[in-house]
Order: structure tokens, then C-alpha cells, then sequence
């Protein structure tokens, strides 16, 4: 009888890792909605906004595809009493300011491809973080636009929302 041996090679290709999109809400009083046409990473239906609301002093994360660019809108909202609410109730209390996000997972990331606003008198501050590479506070805007290009898929993004202090109102004499 004769013998076989049979040898089996394995070939194993890890998985590339994609970057992942942090948003930090530290305000106490402002809740963040995620707006994607295409609907991903979130899509909300028309009932329940939950899977794209970042709650006032809550975090989230979602992975970032690889391969497709991705544009996205952060609206900044005055949270109602209760969060459990219809899309349309909650964009009742949609501020005027609103966040473009766009992420292009293409070539070498530049520094000057990060770009955002601060939107003006509304009460918070705004810090993107590209973990590793760089920390940019965001500038005064001149109008209530942020905007942000992110061209880069191996780097994590951190999206972070605080307060800023009140400012004391003039007494009159």
C-alpha cells in the first residue's frame, strides 16, 4: 500500500483595518445628529433617529469605508426633554450652524486637508483629532458653517464637542 502525504499551505492575509470616525459629545445641552444620503454608517428611518443621535455628554464610533468616499452633515441640536422622538420633532430645535464632513480614503493625508469652522455664538468648541498625526482647535467662522476634508483610511479621526463658557451679561447701571 502506498502512502500519501498531502501538505496544505495556508496563505493568511490579515484584514486591513479601515479608520474609524470617533465623535466625543461633552456638551450638557447640545445632542448631535449624523446625516448620510447614502445612509451609512447610520440610516435612521423616518420614525427614529436613534442610531444617528450622539447624546449630550455620549460617544460613539463607527468604522469608515475603505474603498468609497463618504460625505456626511452634523447637525448641532438643543436636545428636547425627551430624545425619543421623531426626525421631524427633533429638527424643530436644529440649529442654524451645521457640519460638513467629507472623507475621501485617497493618497497621503496634508495638513491643509483638515479644515473646519467654529460655528459662531452657539456656546461650544470643536477640536478634530487625527490620532497619531495631529490636533487642530477649530478657528472662528465667519458665518455658521464647519466644514472638514479627511483624506486618509489608516488614521483614526476624533470629532469632540464642549461647552465653552457662558459669557457674564453686562449689568446696567
Amino acid at each position: 500500500m502506498r502512502q500519501t502525504i498531502l501538505l496544505v499551505f495556508a496563505l493568511y492575509l490579515p484584514l486591513s483595518e479601515s479608520a474609524t470616525l470617533h465623535i466625543e459629545n461633552q456638551s450638557r445641552y447640545i445632542a448631535v445628529i449624523i446625516d448620510y444620503p447614502a445612509g451609512y454608517p447610520c440610516a435612521p428611518d423616518r420614525q427614529n433617529v436613534r442610531p444617528c443621535l450622539i447624546l449630550p455628554l455620549a460617544a460613539t464610533s463607527y468604522e469608515l469605508p475603505e474603498a468609497e468616499a463618504l460625505s456626511a452633515v452634523l447637525r448641532f441640536i438643543s436636545l428636547p426633554a425627551t430624545s425619543n422622538v421623531a426626525l421631524g420633532d427633533l429638527k424643530k430645535h436644529v440649529f442654524k450652524s451645521t457640519g460638513d464632513f467629507t472623507y475621501q480614503p485617497l493618497g497621503a493625508l496634508k495638513y491643509e486637508q483638515v479644515k473646519c469652522e467654529l460655528p459662531m455664538d452657539e456656546g461650544i468648541s470643536i477640536t478634530i483629532i487625527l490620532v497619531g498625526v495631529m490636533d487642530k482647535a477649530c478657528e472662528k467662522g465667519t458665518d455658521r458653517r464647519l466644514a472638514w476634508v479627511y483624506k486618509r483610511n489608516d488614521v483614526d479621526m476624533k470629532f469632540i464637542i464642549k461647552d465653552l463658557p457662558a459669557k457674564p451679561h453686562p449689568r446696567p447701571l
